[in-house]
């Protein structure tokens, strides 16, 4: 009679849990990546840093091989070191990204769900205190639209609330302020990955 009862509960659970799973709450730790600018001698390159994403998402709709879901992806980017021929430029800035976006899931219901992600947000961009030549730095934070663009793949083990996330999104900015006009950034490319708790 215990194992019967224990069966049904864990079966129960389980169906409240597939029923209710229609939000999701991304964790994921990765690098940003920001492709050279410029030419040489005149280019401008840029270290690859530590950058983290949290993520929430909510469902809208599904289908048989597709589901829809409003997500807010954040992702931040604590250092970005310059190196450039341009001395006047910011040795370093940081930056975050808030994008809301609709992503399209497919299969979801399989091991194996591959998605991708469009929508538009903020770029927000805080210079270090230092110019590449050592001078202080005057310039103040800038704001910048951003479209973003993903691509993704959710790994969904059996039995779990969990999934597994690995993920490429392509944030395109408004050129920030560096300390000079010449230094024209616009992608900064998020790779990582991390875990989904749905709930």
């Amino acid at each position: 009679m215990r194992k019967l009862f224990l069966i049904s509960t864990l079966v129960l659970w389980l169906g409240l849990s597939a029923f209710a799973q229609k939000n999701e709450l991304a964790l994921a730790a990765g690098a940003k990546i920001t492709p050279t600018v410029g030419t040489a001698p005149n280019q401008t390159t840029f270290s690859t840093g530590f950058s983290y994403e949290a993520n929430y998402a909510a469902e809208l709709a599904q289908v048989p091989m597709f589901a829809l879901h409003l997500e807010v992806p954040f992702v931040g980017a604590p250092t970005t070191n310059l190196t450039s021929s341009n001395l006047l430029a910011v040795s370093s800035y940081n930056a975050f990204f808030v994008t809301p976006a609709l992503r399209l899931k497919f299969m979801p219901g399989s091991p194996a769900s591959p998605w991708i992600s469009a929508g538009y947000g903020l770029g927000h961009f805080s210079p270090g205190s230092t110019t590449l030549s050592g001078t202080t730095v005057n310039t103040t934070t800038t704001n910048k639209g951003t479209a973003q663009a993903g691509i993704g793949m959710d790994i969904h083990p059996p039995l779990s609330p969990l999934a597994f996330r690995m993920e490429v999104r392509d944030f395109y900015t408004g050129i920030p302020n560096l300390n000079t006009v010449t230094i024209k950034v616009r992608h900064n490319l998020f790779v990582g990955g991390g875990v989904v708790f749905r709930f």
